[in-house]
């Protein structure tokens, strides 16, 4: 099993049909707490990972690759709520208070027979 974080969730993550489970995370302490044994970022934007480093108050780096979900694996995204002004710099107040939701996808099962 491995904990990721993103900026985002595509179906081209998995490696074929399956079952996710995707539930809405209400907290940074519960971000923090899902990704307190370690985790790898898959976060290619440096100013997103910094955001999210400033939300979570923990280092994100920058990880531009393709990631490949198998079963087991936990996605941790980060989803913006607004769209942020082409070419602005924000401050790291202004980042802090970037509007966004967290959401968590859990791989269950991978395969077309989901009748097992």
């Amino acid at each position: 099993m491995t904990v990721y974080i993103a900026n985002a969730f595509s179906l081209s993550m998995l490696t074929q049909p399956g079952t996710l489970i995707v539930g809405m995370i209400e907290s940074v302490d519960e971000v923090k707490q899902i990704l307190a044994r370690g985790f790898t970022s898959v976060i290619g934007h440096e100013a997103t990972a910094k955001i999210v480093s400033l939300q979570i108050g923990v280092p994100v780096p920058v990880n531009r690759v393709s990631v490949q979900l198998v079963p087991g694996d936990i996605l941790v995204v980060f989803q913006l709520l607004t769209r942020l002004p082409e070419g602005k710099i924000l401050t790291e107040q202004e980042m802090k208070q970037v509007q966004a939701r967290w959401y968590v996808v859990t791989v269950m099962r991978l395969g077309g027979d989901q009748d097992e």
